[in-house]
């Protein structure tokens, strides 16, 4: 009985790795101007908060600057910015054909480090959203010794000011403007999803897993 536990555990954690974690990003802030006339986004008032998430696969990624930056794919479906007031948006649906929404890492060690939403996997610049003509740009920049890898698995936790170099958190159209809401980033943090196959993964090294906590 012994072996045939040790054998499904085996199984699950090779399942694991083959199919890829689910990971939630979610970025907080608030809201500091909005300069969107139209509704939805045009009734969004400054000092309301706003919550970007999605969702995202450790294994679906594709590398930019080999070493330097990796672009993980959103899932189109899970990403929503959604407002205080109760003004939610998506992305662009259909998305544009020959783009994809990337979650960016900077493993820049030792000049900077950092994540963006883009549909680059090399540099920011924000990802369509379905109020056309506005983008949702992320750039978060900190400092070299941030990040380990580009392994998404190794940046789990809490990232805040600690460490912060640079932020843009905005939306923003090349027509008829170019920045049209400016938000403040208050906090990011990259969790893993639970399913029976992570526990199984992550659960025998749970007391080795570093916390990010950046204050």
């Amino acid at each position: 009985m012994k072996n045939i536990v040790i054998i499904a555990a085996v199984a699950l954690l090779t399942n694991s790795v083959i199919a890829g974690v689910v990971i939630e990003v979610e970025v907080t802030g608030q809201v500091v101007f909005n300069g969107i006339g139209d509704p939805p986004l045009g009734n969004i008032n400054g000092g309301e908060s706003v919550v970007m998430s999605f969702l995202v696969n450790s294994s679906d990624f594709m590398d930019g600057i080999p070493g330097d930056t990796r672009g993980y794919v959103i899932d189109q479906s899970s990403f929503l910015l959604s407002f205080g007031g109760g003004v939610s948006v998506g992305l662009l649906n259909p998305f544009p054909g020959g783009q994809t929404p990337y979650f960016g890492i900077v493993d820049g060690f030792p000049v900077s480090d950092g994540f963006f939403v883009s549909i680059s996997t090399i540099s920011p610049g924000g990802v369509p959203l379905e109020q056309e003509p506005f983008n949702a740009n992320l750039s978060l920049g900190y400092n070299g010794d941030t990040l380990n890898s580009l392994d998404i698995l190794d940046a789990v936790g809490t990232y805040d000011f600690d460490g912060l170099t640079s932020f843009g958190f905005n939306l923003w159209a090349n027509f008829p403007d170019n920045i049209a809401m400016e938000m403040d980033f208050v906090q990011m943090t990259i969790t893993v999803i639970p399913t029976p196959a992570t526990l199984a993964l992550f659960v025998p090294i749970a007391f080795g897993l570093r916390r990010r906590r950046l204050f």
